[in-house]
């Protein structure tokens, strides 16, 4: 996907940790693509919701700074607070890009912010978590940004979940693929943990509708979605929200969540058909 800015006038520090796991060897340039990548969209959402200036930003999850490394060169006046649960990317990026480091806990809830933000990022944190989980994140996300503050995160839907259905390789094959699709053609939200996880450590590969999304979207009346942009960040969805206390009515109620399990259903025939059952 072309460019939506012109970044080039940026002075981007392009030191990379030993440790990033975000690195593959012959790819560094795939890795800053997609930093500058979120800083494009992060500009975008400051067009939308004409918020020429970010002065408190939250990274979170920050990895070693492939996003933040470019918030650094745009935002070089603003406070950004490093936040993972990888202790050794939060100490980089502290050292690194002059962020304010805050080491990261399973329960978000934990977190010691005393103060909101006026910009969020999450790059592919909910992506790979379980609904309750997820939902959790979000009500965390909207609590920490200030009035007139964004959000912008990822999470993966039709895209990714289509690719899986047709067969697509080295996407996921650490998971039970036919139950995750099973799952999320029923109700618009999937998960499944990856093999090699622990039940206490619980990470996995979530899917997540546009609907389903809106649906949940209800419990906030006072988040407005400026932007669903489907593929908008590699194979995953970008999600932008503003907030702006009681904007809407809550008239559309509250949404059961979690959605209610079904003890045993039958694949659907197109759904058999897909996964050669």
């Amino acid at each position: 996907m072309r460019p939506l800015y012109d970044f080039s006038r940026l002075t981007v520090d392009r030191t990379l940790a030993p440790g990033d796991g975000m690195v593959t060897a012959g790819l560094e340039e795939q890795y800053f693509d997609l930093g500058r990548r979120a800083l494009e969209l992060i500009h975008f959402s400051s067009e939308l919701c004409d918020k020429p200036h970010y002065p408190d930003i939250l990274d979170l999850p920050c990895g070693h700074g492939r996003v933040l490394r470019w918030l650094r060169a745009q935002y070089d006046y603003a406070h950004i607070t490093a936040c993972d649960l990888d202790r050794g990317g939060v100490d980089f990026c502290a050292s690194q890009f002059r962020a304010n480091p805050v080491y990261s806990e399973p329960d978000l809830r934990a977190l010691p912010f005393k103060s909101q933000f006026d910009l969020i990022w999450v790059g592919s944190l909910v992506t790979h978590l379980n609904q309750e989980r997820w939902l959790r994140t979000l009500d965390c996300l909207v609590n920490w940004v200030r009035e007139c503050g964004v959000v912008v995160f990822t999470t993966q839907g039709r895209t990714v979940s289509s690719l899986l259905a047709r067969g697509r390789r080295n996407i996921a094959e650490n998971i039970d693929k036919p139950a995750l699709l099973e799952e999320y053609a029923r109700t618009g939200f999937a998960y499944q943990r990856y093999f090699e996880s622990t039940p206490a450590e619980d990470y996995g590969l979530a899917l997540s509708s546009p609907e389903w999304l809106m649906r949940v979207l209800q419990r906030y009346p006072d988040v407005i979605m400026r932007a669903y942009l489907e593929e908008a960040w590699g194979m995953q969805d970008v999600v932008i929200l503003y907030k702006k206390a009681g904007h809407f009515e809550p008239l559309l109620g509250v949404p059961e969540v979690p959605l209610p399990v079904v003890a045993s259903a039958k694949k659907s025939g197109w759904l058999q058909k897909l996964l050669g059952k």
